[in-house]
């Protein structure tokens, strides 16, 4: 049955104030919710989830009708647990409530999920046939397109300027560009993806019927985009990804045509959102920081260890989703089918057990522990392309602008709970 808008309305409220009362039943007796929407909590989440882990590494949740994990080595054991599905059709009330708040457009992502939500034999088998298109010696071999790509984007700053924003100029457009290169999108369509991507992130705002919506609208208009160009490709196949799988279908591999459209909206969504909040994120922190940013700025073995302390102290992924597959016990608590756990990934990376001084930033650190990637078979596939873009973009910078500093005021950050970065980051050149 197909929901009128008026009823939907009256239903996305309803699960609104729903989730609202379950928030306040965490926080007020369960002492384990997040936050109650507090505007602050975005500033700066950490001492949040300080306190929620002293509580207890794993923690009970009304409002994700299952459990919050904030312990870095509970979730190492979580993430690689066979008995924990990244498949949301699992969860019924995830469910319930996209479809609520999709007003009656037709959802195919749910019933044709990313590699990214699926578990084994068909996670196995995607992920096998899309990693040729990530192996290190090619990823490598972009690197001269990304530092092409890199000063295009910088020769747009006017020259006698003062101030430029990095993330609308450089790190939204660098990382979008080079997948949509990758994946053989045209290049005058390729700024569409950063406004598709950008709608896709809404998709995790559970209480905001509007954000899922707009999700649902983007991955459909994608869908349709990508359906054309892979029609086109069929009949003129190049070298890139997108033909590369095409390939592997006609090959017998049994990727199906669905499988083909989602697995594209991922690589192309997944391969952007990460890898421009990692570039806003480590340039803030080296320039606030600013003799680890000079270190860095000198070193290119410092710059790559300040991304990974980036991914550590600020991680663009804060949390990700898991749901209970088989009944199982897990430390004290008993965990139930379909019950939805919520792994902090931001607080394990401020676990005291895994990591000397957690709330330090230090680029100089003999070990840097992180999930900023994930963790078990879900592991990013594009980690080394997000790691090479940021690598070169910083890089690029600082060539550019060797005195380079923030401009004074209170940062801008994002308010999605699952993925932390910057609005905008206005930055002084000194010429």
């Amino acid at each position: 049955m197909i929901l009128s808008k008026p009823v939907n309305k009256i239903m996305t409220s309803a699960t609104q104030a729903a989730l609202w009362s379950l928030r306040r039943y965490d926080y007020y007796v369960n002492n384990s919710i997040v936050h109650l929407r507090n505007p602050t909590f975005y500033d700066n989440p950490y001492p949040t989830y300080n306190i929620l882990r002293k509580r207890g590494t794993i923690l009970p949740s009304a409002s994700n009708r299952g459990w919050i994990v904030t312990g870095y080595e509970d979730i190492e054991t979580l993430l690689r647990d066979k008995r924990i599905s990244s498949d949301l059709r699992k969860n019924t009330f995830i469910m319930r409530l996209i479809k609520y708040a999709a007003g009656g457009i037709e959802i195919p992502m749910l019933e044709n999920p990313t590699m990214l939500n699926q578990d084994p034999p068909d996670h196995t088998r995607l992920r096998k046939l899309v990693a040729s298109g990530f192996m290190s010696r090619y990823i490598q071999s972009l690197a001269p397109v990304i530092e092409h790509r890199t000063d295009q984007l910088l020769a747009q700053i006017p020259q006698h300027a003062t101030q430029f924003d990095l993330i609308s100029l450089l790190a939204k457009p660098l990382p979008a560009i080079v997948i949509a290169e990758m994946m053989g999108v045209p290049e005058a369509d390729q700024h569409q993806f950063e406004h598709w991507s950008a709608d896709l992130l809404g998709l995790s705002e559970i209480s905001n019927p509007e954000a899922i919506k707009k999700a649902v609208q983007a991955n459909n208009d994608m869908r349709n985009y990508i359906a054309q160009l892979t029609a086109a490709k069929r009949l003129n196949p190049g070298e890139d990804l997108i033909s590369q799988l095409i390939a592997a279908e006609a090959e017998g591999d049994r990727l199906t045509l669905n499988e083909l459209y989602s697995t594209c909206i991922l690589l192309l969504t997944a391969g952007h959102e990460t890898t421009t909040r990692l570039i806003g994120n480590c340039l803030y922190l080296l320039l606030k920081h600013e003799s680890q940013g000079l270190a860095a700025r000198n070193s290119d073995t410092l710059l790559v260890k300040a991304l990974e302390e980036t991914l550590r102290y600020e991680p663009p992924v804060q949390n990700t989703l898991r749901f209970v597959h088989e009944p199982m016990a897990f430390r004290h608590v008993q965990l139930k089918p379909g019950q939805m756990i919520l792994l902090s990934i931001a607080a394990a990376n401020r676990d005291p057990h895994a990591n000397h001084k957690p709330d330090t930033f230090n680029i100089h650190r003999e070990a840097i522990n992180h999930l900023g990637f994930g963790h078990g078979i879900h592991l990013c596939l594009g980690m080394s392309l997000a790691r090479l873009e940021a690598k070169i973009a910083l890089q690029k910078v600082f060539q550019r602008f060797p005195k380079l500093s923030l401009v004074a005021g209170k940062p801008q950050w994002g308010s999605n709970d699952f993925f932390r970065g910057l609005v905008s980051l206005n930055l002084n050149i000194e010429n």
